[in-house]
């Protein structure tokens, strides 16, 4: 059968038209089919126990226990703990001497800002204090608390409240157990600004102690973080003999 082809182009080149004009047509009408798009194949999840059997059993020309042996020792050593990286002394704004050296003490005990009902003195822990959420020196105001009365103190816009801190003890061990910072209901009332107000904790401590942490040195803040791991919960550094 001739193949048929393209009219125009063989008249201008003096061929001979052996297929119809309205086969020819047809010919071009023709579109190839798009090809057909893959189907997507979902991933093939083994765990190493199936992997190790699967490969064990198999009955290919090749010996595969050298892959299986390998495989296991690679998948032994990714399980191996991460060494310690001894060129990151983590120091960060909550701790400038580095959690790898000289870690923040924590908190002697669970710490809250609350309040006190007037009538029933049922005191209300509304906000913790999250050990990992304060810095090295706030650790170390809050752990030099002890029960006081209440103290005026002033805020950041220059008014006063009076605060005072409420301390609990455990009733078996008879060791403190909870400390709370009581200020008054209007502090942190719902849609209340004045706890916006407040002080910085080590700042707040210094009001209610006398003792400021805030600017210790970096020798000073190593020996109270050491002595506050130790649970002495110390608020002076004693004299260092000569």
């Amino acid at each position: 059968m001739p193949k048929k082809k393209n009219l125009n182009l063989a008249g201008e080149m003096g061929e001979d038209i052996d297929a119809t004009e309205e086969e020819a047509m047809d010919a071009e009408q023709i579109v190839p089919a798009a090809p057909v798009a893959a189907i997507p194949m979902a991933p093939i999840s083994l765990t190493f126990e199936q992997l190790q059997t699967l490969l064990a059993s198999s009955q290919g020309k090749q010996d595969q226990s050298g892959l299986v042996e390998a495989l296991a020792d690679s998948i032994a050593r990714s399980r191996e703990p991460i060494p310690e990286n001894k060129f990151a002394p983590e120091v960060s704004v909550f701790n400038p001497l580095g959690e790898r050296d000289h870690p923040r003490p924590g908190l002697k005990c669970e710490m809250f800002l609350g309040t006190q009902d007037a009538k029933t003195k049922q005191v209300n822990r509304t906000y913790p204090f999250m050990a990992g959420d304060v810095t090295a020196a706030e650790q170390i105001a809050l752990n030099t608390l002890t029960a006081t009365e209440p103290t005026a103190i002033e805020l950041l816009d220059g008014s006063a409240i009076k605060v005072s801190v409420y301390t609990e003890l455990d009733p078996v061990s008879d060791a403190l157990r909870r400390l709370t910072i009581v200020v008054p209901q209007s502090v942190i009332q719902k849609g209340s600004q004045i706890k916006n107000m407040l002080p910085p904790i080590t700042n707040l401590v210094e009001q209610l102690t006398g003792h400021n942490f805030a600017k210790l040195s970096k020798d000073d803040l190593a020996w109270f973080m050491s002595e506050h791991r130790a649970q002495r919960y110390v608020s002076v550094r004693e004299a260092v003999a000569a």
